[in-house]
């Protein structure tokens, strides 16, 4: 069975991405991510470019596990990089596969050089249920 329709990376991604500054203190990072309620944020240079990625992961492993002092310690000294991108016009089944391959639970939704929004396994799973159970009503 095909569907008529191919959803996109853009149809299902959230719009609204967390940045943080690499010369910020971690402990405001995480602080921004908690009123945001989100497990990651993009981590911008002074001129505010996409340089890496931050995630609760990386808090806890480079900086509780080793005993740093979060207010002590600068974004920059732990972020992840490069950032994985994917084009916003990504098929959502190429994008799964680039989950796997990659490795990551999240990537960031690119378009024009521009990061326009991000994507989870966690949407497009959603995505997937929502497909389902529109198909299964009919």
């Amino acid at each position: 069975m095909e569907l008529p329709v191919m959803l996109r990376v853009r149809d299902v991604m959230n719009e609204d991405v967390t940045k943080v500054e690499k010369n910020e203190d971690v402990l405001s990072a995480m602080n921004k991510m908690i009123e945001k309620g989100v497990k990651c944020a993009v981590v911008v240079d002074d001129s505010g470019k996409e340089i890496g990625l931050i995630t609760e992961g990386t808090v806890v492993r480079k900086v509780l596990m080793d005993r740093k002092d979060p207010a002590e310690v600068r974004v920059g000294e732990i972020m992840s990089t490069p950032l994985k991108t994917i084009p916003a016009d990504m098929s959502l089944r190429d994008a799964m596969i680039k989950f796997v391959s990659d490795n990551v639970k999240q990537l960031y939704v690119e378009d024009n050089g521009k990061i326009v929004g991000i994507i989870t396994e966690h949407r497009i799973l959603k995505a997937l249920t929502e497909i389902i159970v529109t198909l299964l009503s009919i």
